[in-house]
């Protein structure tokens, strides 16, 4: 025996754990792929072995620990693929009862898992309403283009600018240097004050 544990003793697969099979879950707390936390996927199988569900997002199949996943705010046919977040900004549509709030934008405030409706934050008011998922649209912020910025200049080019400045230097030397009152002569000639 080598003392080293094996992944189920790491990690005994319990009922909870394998409850999620077959069910929508979102990803969460992934620090190696965060773009694939807030992401929809499905739960299609659970691996005693290591302790991991298999999740399928879109063509692709990962191997995530039950940490990472929970059971999605909803399950409804219309519902969108992706929760909302809480403060996500949502335009209201398709309403027939509230039709005056279609085209307004709101807030999403938090999921009633028991209603199954998200509270929104009317835009312009104080107004909260429960709504169903599939009246709201996800409003994304616009994509800021990042500022240009030049690159840093590399070792050649250091090097040249160097050999540049020190060219026209020794040029400003010998100039001066031909002038009968020395250098000092140039800064007076030129409206500097010479020193006395």
């Amino acid at each position: 025996d080598t003392g080293a544990s094996s992944p189920t003793a790491r990690h005994p697969a319990s009922r909870a754990d394998m409850a999620l099979v077959g069910e929508r879950v979102v990803v969460s707390g992934l620090l190696r792929r965060p773009e694939l936390n807030s992401q929809v996927g499905e739960a299609t199988s659970f691996d005693e072995a290591n302790g991991r569900y298999t999740v399928r997002i879109g063509t692709e199949q990962i191997a995530l620990r039950p940490m990472n996943v929970e059971r999605a705010p909803f399950r409804s046919s219309g519902a969108p693929a992706e929760t909302l977040e809480p403060h996500a900004k949502v335009r209201i549509h398709g309403l027939s009862a509230r039709a005056e709030l279609n085209s307004c934008g709101g807030t999403i405030l938090c999921w009633h898992a028991d209603k199954g409706r998200y509270g929104v934050q009317v835009e312009g008011s104080l107004e909260t309403v429960l709504l169903r998922p599939t009246n709201l649209e996800e409003v994304k912020p616009p994509r800021v283009r990042e500022k240009w910025a030049p690159e840093w200049r590399s070792a050649e080019a250091d090097a040249i600018i160097e050999n540049k400045e020190r060219e026209l230097l020794a040029a400003e030397a010998a100039e001066a240097a031909k002038h009968p009152f020395g250098a000092g002569f140039g800064a007076a000639a030129g409206g500097g004050a010479a020193a006395v």
